[in-house]
């Protein structure tokens, strides 16, 4: 079986192609059809790029639901990152592994996706820290990548502090709104 790993400037014209509202993405050169955005994943977005708006909006620019280039073959679309602040707003280019600052995918019904597929990519890429929020009250944060992995994971129960490595101080709160509904 022959399999063909697109590029970058391949997807964007297979993307401008793609029946509306469909939602694409390319990850190590192939095509991922995003699921749908339920109204638990929606709430867990808007909490995070409200809060962090607020505690980094000054020092990072908040970039929701938005491509990151990461290399010839991988563009995904994290639902947030922090990313070193441009005059430009990345309008001229879109931001590569080297702006990031955070990214961070809300995984309630794409945990295998963004754990087993991008995780790896975005440690491959050298992005400095990723946290995953999962179903429940758990953030899993990834820091310190080497090759396709992270070296260090840390468990952010609900009501716990943690600041992202690039951003510190001040704190983030974990503490999403309780009772979530489902994806």
């Amino acid at each position: 079986m022959l399999r063909y790993r697109i590029r970058v400037e391949e997807f964007l014209a297979l993307a401008e192609r793609a029946p509306e509202g469909v939602r694409l993405e390319l990850l190590d050169g192939e095509v991922y059809e995003m699921a749908p955005i339920g109204s638990g994943h929606a709430s867990l977005v808007t909490y995070l790029s409200k809060t962090l708006e607020r505690l980094y909006g000054d020092r990072a620019l908040v970039y929701v639901q938005n491509p990151l280039r990461l290399s010839p073959h991988s563009l995904p679309q994290p639902d947030l990152a922090l990313l070193q602040l441009r005059e430009d707003f990345y309008r001229e280019k879109l931001p590569k592994a080297e702006d990031v600052l955070l990214v961070v995918e809300v995984s309630l019904s794409t945990w295998e996706l963004d754990h087993g597929v991008k995780l790896p990519l975005y440690a491959e890429a050298g992005i400095i820290e990723v946290w995953l929020v999962a179903e429940g009250d758990t953030l899993e944060v990834y820091r310190e990548p080497k090759g396709g992995r992270y070296r260090h994971r840390l468990l952010v129960e609900r009501g716990e502090a943690v600041a992202p490595l690039l951003l510190q101080p001040p704190p983030f709160l974990w503490n999403p709104p309780k009772g979530t509904p489902p994806v």
